[in-house]
């Protein structure tokens, strides 16, 4: 099978697990997560990164670390992983779904402007697939209003906006290194430059090891385990240290995709901002409305090609509808005729060829 994206490990990852279980340090307290923290904040041009367990684990420490009320308001996409609408949920703040651009799959800063209310305490754009949100206008938007931005940087990164990396334009943006571009098995980073924020969040994801406040600096709140170890720190290491050799490879993937798909009938592209540097961690097609995409994922798996439908929007999904009974056109339609395809820079050049090729062989016999 042709596997929508795999784990690549061609590094030091080896080398440095075991460094890790010979040094005794296998817990949080090792010292690849220290050295993991300085590279990865280096590499983004931050002055804070604090790891964690996973992308999930930062999300639900979100709440707790901006110190959000029940009635507090967070703006996120809707055509959005699952695990961001529910550790939302799961805090108790109220979500407000918002859609997307016009053939992107990042957050239409025209549809924020319309949700923002006195409430909204966060806006929260998601770098979907590798694909840089568009910034200025969102960063404009939370300056004018006093609105903190939190960036999603789960599937990007080493993706740029105009030259400069996401995750350094929020007050407050994570990471997830759960087979990214990053692959360390399990792990997560938050960045930041706000001290107070970076120190908070650290406080939240240690549990007390003594029950003793004034021995934490006088840190009383409810804290627990979403540490990451030293042995999910030292495989993240060696991963970043080739971090863009992985994404010049993912690159060189999709100009290929794009080159074979530029002028299919069925099948469309959606194409870099060229403002961007885009990673794609998922290259994603989009189908023509009259193929029917269950159909089309079926033929696919027939010829040993994985592909999958993208997200469902969460304003769609049963634990969100009923209180978000609203349209968002243009995740509806992503939803709908999205469908990715393989892009594991395991893959040749010709598994590529043998992929794109097939794909425009169903696509038009299902139109048809």
């Amino acid at each position: 099978m042709f596997e929508l994206d795999q784990p690549y490990v061609d590094g030091n990852e080896i080398k440095y697990l075991t460094e890790a279980i010979n040094s005794g340090w296998i817990s949080s307290q090792g010292p690849f997560v220290k050295k993991f923290e300085k590279m990865f904040a280096d590499y983004i041009g931050v002055k804070y990164a604090i790891s964690c367990f996973s992308g999930t684990s930062a999300l639900m420490l979100l709440s707790p670390t901006f110190n959000l009320k029940e009635d507090d308001e967070i703006i996120t996409q809707s055509m959005t992983f699952s695990a961001v609408g529910f550790a939302m949920k799961q805090s108790g703040v109220k979500i407000v779904f918002a859609d997307c651009s016009e053939n992107k799959f990042t957050l239409s800063p025209e549809d924020v402007k319309k949700k923002i209310t006195s409430k909204t305490k966060i806006i929260n754009p998601t770098h979907l697939y590798g694909r840089p949100a568009e910034m200025d206008e969102l960063k404009e938007i939370c300056d004018k209003k006093n609105i903190f931005l939190v960036e999603d940087c789960c599937q990007a990164v080493g993706a740029s906006y105009k030259n400069k990396k996401v995750g350094s334009f929020g007050h407050f943006n994570f990471f997830s290194f759960h087979n990214k571009l990053i692959a360390s098995g399990e792990g997560g980073m938050i960045t930041t430059n706000d001290k107070q924020l970076a120190e908070r969040f650290d406080n939240l994801k240690n549990p007390a090891a003594i029950n003793r406040p004034e021995e934490r600096n006088g840190f009383n709140e409810i804290s627990m385990n979403h540490r990451m170890s030293n042995l999910h720190a030292a495989v993240g290491v060696a991963q970043l240290e080739r971090l863009e050799s992985t994404i010049e490879k993912k690159i060189k993937m999709a100009n290929f995709y794009d080159e074979h798909f530029k002028s299919v009938d069925g099948i469309k592209v959606v194409k870099a901002d060229p403002w961007s540097k885009t990673v794609y961690w998922r290259y994603t097609i989009l189908l023509d409305e009259k193929i029917d995409q269950k159909k089309f994922i079926n033929e696919a798996s027939k010829l040993g090609i994985t592909t999958r439908e993208t997200y469902l929007p969460l304003h769609l999904h049963p634990l969100f509808r009923k209180e978000n009974k609203i349209s968002l056109p243009n995740c509806e339609k992503m939803g709908k005729l999205g469908v990715d395809i393989p892009s594991s820079i395991k893959l040749s050049e010709n598994d590529f060829d043998y992929i794109a090729k097939n794909l425009k062989i169903i696509a038009k016999k299902l139109l048809n």
